[in-house]
């Protein structure tokens, strides 16, 4: 979960004090002591991994209050993130923080223990009729990404209405929150615009009202070039090396249907995932599958030591992943493009039983 506040962490100029000091209560009655800080999220900074830290300090017999004088509230709510980690690093938790003019937040931690383990941590807002409506919006979103997650394929659009669900009597009851929009942030970035799905054109249809809220705003403009991108990338394009330094392009790949995955020694669900790859690469490549892989790992070293103790039966290269993600535009790996003996990319991001079936169809028909 600490990828989804990657834009909790950004900088926000620091104003003249309000009229009525905000003020937060923090309680973790599991720790005794450790470190927190507060941060602002600027909606005009999201490319920016710099973060302004408001508040910093330490606490000590589980609690610690806090009064924020330094803040000026332009709407009633300002998106902030908040960071506690023990003093032996062994706990650190990056979590919204939806501070309300003139309040006082009250912020509980539960569930430490467990997760430490693995376990998600239990925690609740309370003070104002927002921070308990937030509680229960959070703890939706949190439990309907890890339960998407174990969904079967069949089943991914009914966890995309439910997403929509929240979102939307979130957002029509705080138009001025910029959380839920930071979230649709974090989702979209790992969405696949060539298929639609309810969650997209739920974000469709609030971009095409007003955009009073700068979050909103910010997200809407990424949707749109989230949506062009897609459009644009049609074409398999790539340049890459093999173990011998010789230079491949698209152009040197020859098949009825050509499967390139892109992945990293250090990627466990890369790894986890080549066992099925091969049993594929066996079954099809008779029949015209011509599979490839691009490693986009940190250094070539990572790559060939990797490839030392796993070899591959398919054609293996090292490319530039800085260049590479942002030319098909995602994040995260696994990725695969799926391409025709001409290059053009017709499906992207298989995995699992959809992969098997869209190979089972192309290859039966």
């Amino acid at each position: 979960m600490k990828r989804v506040f990657f834009y909790l962490f950004l900088a926000l100029s620091i104003m003249s004090c309000s009229n009525k000091t905000p003020k937060v209560n923090i309680e973790i009655p599991e720790m005794k002591e450790g470190k927190i800080a507060i941060v602002y999220a600027n909606p005009d900074q999201v490319s920016n991994t710099n973060q302004l830290t408001i508040y910093s300090s330490d606490f000590n017999d589980s609690k610690i209050s806090i009064t924020l004088d330094s803040i000026n509230f332009e709407k009633d709510f300002i998106e902030c993130a908040l960071v506690i980690t023990s003093h032996d690093e062994s706990f650190f938790v990056n979590v919204p923080l939806p501070l309300e003019k003139g309040e006082t937040i009250d912020v509980k931690f539960t569930n430490i223990e467990e997760y430490k383990n693995g376990g998600r941590i239990n925690m609740s807002y309370s003070g104002s009729n927002h921070a308990e409506d937030f509680t229960i919006f959070w703890k939706k979103i949190q439990d309907q990404i890890l339960e998407f997650r174990t969904l079967p394929i069949e089943e991914l659009d009914l966890g995309y209405k439910n997403f929509v669900s929240t979102y939307k009597s979130y957002i029509e009851k705080y138009p001025q929150s910029g959380f839920p929009y930071m979230l649709l942030i974090s989702q979209i970035n790992n969405m696949q615009f060539d298929r639609t799905n309810p969650l997209i054109d739920y974000c469709n249809t609030i971009c095409q009202h007003s955009k009073d809220n700068r979050w909103k705003e910010v997200f809407c403009n990424l949707l749109g070039e989230k949506r062009l991108a897609q459009e644009t990338f049609t074409k398999l394009v790539f340049n890459a090396v093999d173990l011998n330094g010789k230079v491949y392009s698209e152009r040197d790949i020859k098949g009825k249907l050509i499967f390139v995955d892109f992945w990293a020694s250090w990627c466990k669900p890369c790894r986890d995932e080549m066992p099925h790859l091969k049993r594929l690469n066996n079954k099809y490549k008779a029949k015209g599958l011509t599979m490839v892989g691009i490693s986009i790992d940190r250094t070539e070293k990572e790559w060939r030591d990797f490839l030392r103790t796993n070899p591959m039966p398919w054609l293996s290269l090292y490319g530039d992943g800085q260049i590479i993600t942002k030319r098909y535009d995602f994040e995260y790996i696994p990725y695969n493009l799926i391409a025709d003996s001409e290059g053009n990319i017709i499906a992207k991001n298989l995995h699992s039983e959809e992969l098997d079936k869209f190979l089972e169809d192309y290859f039966s028909k």
